[in-house]
């Protein structure tokens, strides 16, 4: 949507006046017909490349961490990646909280390379981090700007950068808080009075974050951004790039760490990371990259112009693929842990016979495996956290990311209740092997016996870790409830003893 399109159609006139604010003078004295020519006829002050620069600085070095934090994430993650760079206000909303609880939740894994010098980098901006964290507990803008430049000379991606911080509990904000939609709201509103950004609403009463054509393009040329992402991981299928030997080799020259054991799909999602497509295509230098002959044939297959110089075909390509519009992603094959899911009672009571005449098992000790599997499911799918990957043999179930600690669980598939005394050592290996502190160890079962009970209560006395134990049936009944695309409260899960419906908070 270009400017004009843009203003036209802004969700309400306060929208337009915030808007109008960055570039209009004497804008709160104007009719909204006045307004709406005066934006219009300085347009160009919009998108004027150092006007937006300029913009962009006060939302990168701005004093207000959450500006910095989550402008950089509505114009770069969410806007600049969108189809006609326009997204609806929920999506993006949406969109932030998932991508900040994805960065939280890789920061456990950490950063895993083998190239030497990349970990030393790591550890070395870790540090810098660390050290610029101590004074009063804040980043300044000016510790900003030099970290930017620290990143960019050790080549850190702001991925990497993001997930570093998130190490230290520092993402997206102290103690690994995520952001409150009402912190995005106030982002948004500050990113309409630069003037970068502006609301806009549908016949239906949907509001959009949109940001204009004329605005996107500069700001893609300032960060040099050549495709979208989407566009970008489409490019990558292409039988003429799609070669492992092709992209070693391109990785090897950017410098990039990278692994010979690395299946195709990894070295593609380090590509779009560091390397732009104009270098995938044409290398680093005029013998480099594919020939014009290859390019010349991929321009044939995309029907698209096929004269003028290396650069030229180049640049087709690449505009090619940032056109191509991003297509909802469908599963034909019905996951079957939503099948387990419905028998999630029966799993955990190891009601083999129902079980196994519905199909659900064919052997007695896929019982267990199926129950964690339908664990996994509610949390992912219905309450909106994605389990922690699992590393070695001894390990809980499941562990999920909560701030700057963790809640694990475990399953116990019994035909009886379960007593706790009997895995209590067990549990009490996990906690002691941990790296973050576990604020609730989660207990799920059929039923619980009553010295269960007392021996959560005993166990939170000593403890920093609470036990909360929770039937098969309290854990679905909460999955079917929680209809919200939100992530559940997991502070919910620190009741010690038996879980209470009655007391959970949204």
């Amino acid at each position: 949507m270009n400017f004009k399109e843009a203003v036209e159609n802004a969700s309400t006139n306060s929208d337009l006046i915030r808007f109008a604010s960055a570039y209009v003078i004497d804008y709160s004295h104007l009719s909204p017909d006045e307004l709406l020519s005066a934006v219009i006829k300085t347009a160009p002050q919009y998108y004027h490349k150092e006007n937006v620069q300029k913009a962009l600085d006060n939302v990168v070095y701005n004093k207000d961490r959450n500006i910095r934090v989550l402008g950089d994430l509505i114009l770069k993650t969410i806007l600049l990646n969108a189809d006609d760079f326009i997204s609806t206000q929920s999506d993006t909303e949406n969109d932030i909280l998932l991508y900040e609880q994805n960065i939280i939740r890789e920061s456990a894994q950490g950063l895993i390379t083998k190239d030497t010098e990349a970990n030393k980098n790591y550890e070395f901006f870790q540090f810098i981090l660390e050290t610029a964290w101590e004074n009063n507990n804040d980043i300044s803008p000016d510790e900003k700007n030099l970290i930017e430049k620290i990143r960019r000379r050790l080549c850190i991606t702001d991925y990497e950068y993001q997930i570093i911080e998130a190490k230290i509990n520092k993402y997206p904000k102290a103690n690994n808080e995520i952001h409150t939609r009402k912190d995005i709201s106030n982002v948004r509103l500050f990113l309409q009075r630069m003037g970068i950004i502006i609301s806009i609403r549908d016949s239906s009463g949907i509001d959009y974050d949109v940001l204009p054509l004329e605005i996107a393009k500069c700001l893609r040329r300032i960060l040099s951004i050549e495709i979208r992402e989407y566009g970008y991981s489409e490019l990558l299928k292409s039988k003429h790039v799609r070669n492992k030997a092709y992209l070693f080799g391109i990785l090897e020259k950017g410098r990039v760490p990278f692994s010979q054991s690395m299946k195709t799909e990894e070295l593609q999602a380090l590509c779009i990371n560091r390397v732009n497509p104009s270098v995938l295509l044409g290398g680093y230098s005029p013998r480099d990259g594919l020939d014009i002959s290859e390019l010349y044939t991929w321009c044939q297959e995309l029907e698209v112009k096929v004269s003028g110089q290396k650069n030229d075909l180049i640049c087709r390509i690449i505009e090619h693929y940032d056109d191509i519009r991003k297509r909802p992603t469908t599963d034909s094959q019905e996951d079957n842990r939503s099948i387990y899911f419905e028998y999630f009672e029966h799993l955990a009571s190891r009601n083999i016979g129902e079980l196994r005449h519905q199909g659900i098992i064919d052997k007695d000790l896929q019982c267990e495996k199926h129950f964690e599997e339908a664990t996994d499911y509610i949390f992912e799918k219905y309450l909106n956290h994605k389990p922690l990957v699992l590393k070695g043999n001894e390990h809980p179930d499941g562990i999920l990311s909560f701030n700057d600690r963790l809640i694990m669980w475990d399953n116990k598939s019994k035909e009886t209740p379960v007593n706790l005394s009997d895995h209590i050592k067990q549990f009490e290996r996990y906690l002691s092997a941990s790296e973050k502190p576990v604020a609730s160890f989660l207990v799920i079962g059929p039923s619980f016996t009553a010295d269960s009970i007392k021996l959560c209560t005993k166990f939170s006395m000593s403890n920093n870790t609470t036990i909360c134990l929770i039937t098969a049936s309290q854990l679905k009944k909460l999955a079917l409830k929680w209809k919200n695309d939100s992530p559940f409260p997991l502070q919910n899960f620190r009741q010690s003893g038996i879980f209470d419906m009655d007391v959970v908070v949204s």
